[in-house]
């Protein structure tokens, strides 16, 4: 893009998750599976779970924007299988935020590309319903904070 072009809301966010697609997919070449990289997708899709269901709801929106983060991400199959159970798991209240965080933060530094990245992850899938409640705005700036972002 030429610059002073702008993009749509909807071209930038194909291009974030491109972007994000493009980062995760590198690190999972393969079915092999890191561990660091399984712990970037329990986190993440556990952190994701856990905000989709702050309302006791995961609405349509949101269940269609995890299925296609996944799709762009080009996630192995192995890699959807970790995905989909941190999800439940977080949807479930059966993870702790802070640990979480703290695992993250044990292998990417904060303010870094990695934690940008879940950053937002996290704020396309609060917007991903086109509102934004105030249970999901406390969590999503506690993440922020603790990532390394104001």
């Amino acid at each position: 893009m030429a610059h002073g072009e702008t993009q749509a809301p909807g071209n930038r966010f194909g291009a974030v998750l491109r972007d994000l697609g493009a980062s995760i997919g590198e690190l999972l070449g393969g079915g092999k599976l890191e561990p660091e990289q399984a712990l970037s997708i329990e986190v993440a899709f556990g952190l994701l779970g856990y905000l989709a269901g702050i309302d006791s709801i995961v609405t349509s929106h949101e269940a269609e924007f995890v299925n296609q983060l996944m799709d762009e991400l080009q996630l192995s199959t192995r890699a959807r299988d970790i995905a989909q159970q941190a999800f439940a798991r977080g949807r479930k209240r059966d993870i702790v935020v802070d640990t979480e965080l703290d695992r993250f933060l044990k292998t990417y530094p904060r303010g870094g590309g990695e934690a940008r990245r879940l950053h937002d992850a996290l704020y396309r899938l609060a917007a991903s319903d086109g509102r934004l409640q105030p249970r999901e705005k406390a969590l999503l700036d506690a993440i922020a904070t603790k990532l390394g972002f104001a």
